[in-house]
């Protein structure tokens, strides 16, 4: 017995290998296969597995789209988000997980993120930001890259006034057009009387959404290259695009057409590899851009949507258009139609005080015989097995299956991106929630409910991803 014991009390004190000796090529297969809120818990556990982490950064690559997150508006009562008591500005951006309910404040480079707006998302974890003096950046909220865009004054419209120490203190925007509205070359030119801006006001009346074509690729040098962007500004709905190198915004030539909404096509569709994004107009016309082109080019895809319900027309004023890439190259239009929240009140409160809130959607499949064909939202049909996530800074099509048992197929997840987002989106509550199809309920995330009484930035669909290209 004594013998024993003295064995046993040997093994325990001779140390064994432990999580921390785990091989390295090991720890990289396992970190692969996790989910993103554990990838991000694994450099965390020691040295080793921060190595691995490190390592194996460049490898990981997402299965598909991830699990979207929720980025939450900033709470300036909360401890420690305010780096002093006088000035709202934070860097720590907060998510909401759909995968399990929970909140993740993640770290960002300056600007600081509640002084951001963001107008863009893609399936690849980048974002479009505008911060405070309406410049542009790419940002991937969970590497903290970011890549500075072109600036606004590059567009043609878009003029700044300097200080003395040249320091830009006022934009301005001046709308010219052609008032045959057909885009001629006559000397029918319209100008509009130019409107100053203060700086950080201008991002809210110039850009209405960005569309990452490709996402930054990092070269041996450090750099990073590959990534366009197309952008929906105003005035006039307009196209814009910049490609890595650019120094400045070249403006597509669609002077008589307003853009609504845009989608990067699937690889399979554009010809030879090359990249098209579709884009929705006002009408429900849309055109596929191939902007691998020296000079984007375009092509007729679809004709205008007529196919609207009276209960739509009748709501245009609040009625949002967006265009969403089921699977190559076919297309679904969907309507957004909003109400007043307060219409159920006897007294209505002043006009620039109104709420909106979302309480349908119709869709309207683009079909082989040449029509835009409604679908019965209430019979799931395409949208059995898929999330369609909707709003300011993105139009995707998710699959749902058992690796995500948060996501309901057939449910059209938005966030708020009408005409009051930019005018009053720090009073008036986001409408931000999930709509189900089959019985027209509307509410909000599951864990979001109390973030949601703040305003600012408005909340936004992000689609993270650790790995870099």
């Amino acid at each position: 017995m004594t013998a024993t014991r003295e064995l046993v009390g040997a093994a325990e004190r001779t140390p064994g290998p432990g999580w921390s000796d785990l091989p390295g090529d090991l720890l990289e297969s396992v970190l692969g296969r996790l989910p993103l809120t554990d990838r991000l818990r694994f450099p965390a556990v020691c040295t080793g597995w921060r190595s691995a982490a490190a390592v194996s950064a460049a490898l990981v690559q997402a299965v598909g789209v991830q699990s979207p997150w929720l980025m939450l508006p900033f709470n300036p009562t909360a401890h420690g988000q305010m780096q002093h008591a006088s000035v709202s500005t934070c860097s720590e951006a907060r998510f909401l997980s759909l995968d399990d309910g929970r909140t993740y404040g993640i770290p960002q480079p300056a600007p600081a993120v509640s002084d951001r707006l963001c107008i863009g998302s893609s399936p690849d974890g980048w974002l479009v930001t505008a911060d405070a003096a309406s410049e542009l950046h790419l940002l991937n909220p969970l590497t903290r890259v970011q890549v500075q865009l072109p600036p606004p004054t590059t567009l043609p419209f878009v003029h700044a006034r300097h200080a003395a120490d040249g320091r830009v203190v006022s934009y301005s925007i001046q709308c010219c057009f052609d008032d045959d509205g057909n885009g001629g070359d006559g000397d029918a030119a319209v100008v509009v009387p130019s409107e100053s801006f203060a700086l950080d006001r201008l991002r809210f009346e110039l850009y209405e959404k960005a569309i990452l074509v490709s996402a930054p690729r990092k070269r041996q040098t450090g750099s990073w290259d590959g990534y366009a962007v197309m952008l929906i500004c105003q005035p006039l709905s307009r196209l814009a695009i910049a490609r890595a190198g650019d120094s400045r915004w070249t403006l597509l030539d669609t002077p008589s057409r307003r853009w609504v909404d845009a989608v990067r096509a699937s690889s399979a569709v554009g010809a030879g590899g090359r990249q098209l994004v579709y884009a929705l107009d006002s009408a429900g016309r849309v055109e596929a851009w191939d902007v691998d082109a020296t000079t984007p080019t375009r092509e007729a895809v679809a004709p205008a949507c007529c196919c609207c319900s009276g209960r739509a027309c009748s709501m245009s004023g609040a009625c949002g258009r967006y265009l969403v890439e089921l699977s190559p190259g076919r297309l679904l239009q969907v309507h957004r139609l909003r109400e007043a929240a307060h219409a159920r009140y006897r007294c209505e409160p002043r006009p620039e005080r109104v709420e909106y809130t979302t309480v349908d959607a119709e869709l309207f499949e683009w079909t082989d015989d040449g029509r835009w064909n409604p679908l019965d939202g209430k019979n799931a049909g395409v949208l059995s097995g898929h999330a369609l996530f909707l709003g300011k800074n993105a139009s995707l099509c998710v699959p749902v299956d058992g690796c995500r048992p948060e996501l309901k197929g057939n449910c059209v997840y938005f966030t708020d991106d009408g005409p009051w987002s930019h005018d009053r989106c720090r009073e008036v509550a986001p409408d931000v929630g999930v709509l189900e199809l089959a019985d027209g309920t509307y509410r909000p995330p599951r864990g979001a409910a109390r973030d949601l009484l703040w305003k600012w930035p408005p909340p936004v669909w992000v689609f993270p991803s650790c790995a870099d290209d």
